[in-house]
C-alpha cells in the first residue's frame, strides 16, 4: 500500500490536472477507489488541489518577517489565511517567522499592518527583503479573503496574458 501511495503521488506531481479515470488506469484501481480515496484525503485536510502563479502575475519582491510578542499564534492564524503569505513558522513562545511576497517593499509592509492590526497587543517585527525567483509558484489558497482591507482585495492576482491579451 505504500508503494501505491508513493506512485499516485508521483504521478500528481507529474500531472496534477489528470482526470481520476486515467490515474485509475494508470494505476490500475477501479475509478471508484481512487475518487473515494482522494475525497478522504481532501476532507481530512491531507491534500488540497491549489492554483498556483507565477511572481509575475503576483509579485517578486518576498520578505522574511521575524515577529515577536505575546499574541503570535492569533497572527499565524490570520496569516494561514493570507494569500500574501507563503509559510508561517512558531518558532517557540511569543515568536514566529512568516515569509510575506507582494509586487513592492509597500505591499508586503502592509500585509504585516494587516496582520498587526487584527491582533491584540504589542507585536515586533523584523523584516529582510529578498526576491523570489521567477520559476518559483505562489500558491492562492484563499478563494475569498476576508481581511475587510482595501489592500487584501489585491491578494487575488488577475489571470490575464502580460502583453494585454493578444497571442505572440
Amino acid at each position: 500500500m505504500e508503494n501505491d501511495g508513493l506512485e499516485l503521488t508521483r504521478k500528481l506531481v507529474e500531472n496534477p490536472r489528470i482526470s481520476i479515470r486515467r490515474l485509475a488506469n494508470e494505476l490500475g484501481v477501479s475509478y471508484i477507489a481512487l475518487r473515494d480515496r482522494l475525497r478522504k484525503l481532501s476532507h481530512k485536510g491531507l491534500i488540497s488541489f491549489t492554483l498556483s502563479v507565477s511572481p509575475l502575475l503576483a509579485g517578486s519582491v518576498a520578505a522574511v518577517v521575524r515577529v515577536h510578542g505575546h499574541r503570535v499564534d492569533d497572527m499565524l492564524s490570520k496569516a494561514s489565511r493570507c494569500n500574501r503569505v507563503i509559510a508561517g513558522l512558531k518558532m517557540g513562545e511569543g515568536e514566529a517567522v512568516l515569509v510575506i511576497y507582494g509586487r513592492d517593499k509597500g505591499d508586503i509592509v502592509s500585509v504585516i499592518d494587516v496582520l498587526r492590526n487584527n491582533v491584540d497587543g504589542d507585536v515586533e517585527v523584523d523584516i529582510e527583503y529578498g526576491r523570489l525567483p521567477l520559476d518559483f509558484k505562489v500558491q492562492i489558497r484563499n478563494p475569498h479573503p476576508d481581511c475587510n482591507n482595501t489592500y487584501c482585495n489585491s491578494c487575488l492576482p488577475l489571470l490575464r496574458n502580460r502583453n494585454g491579451g493578444r497571442n505572440t
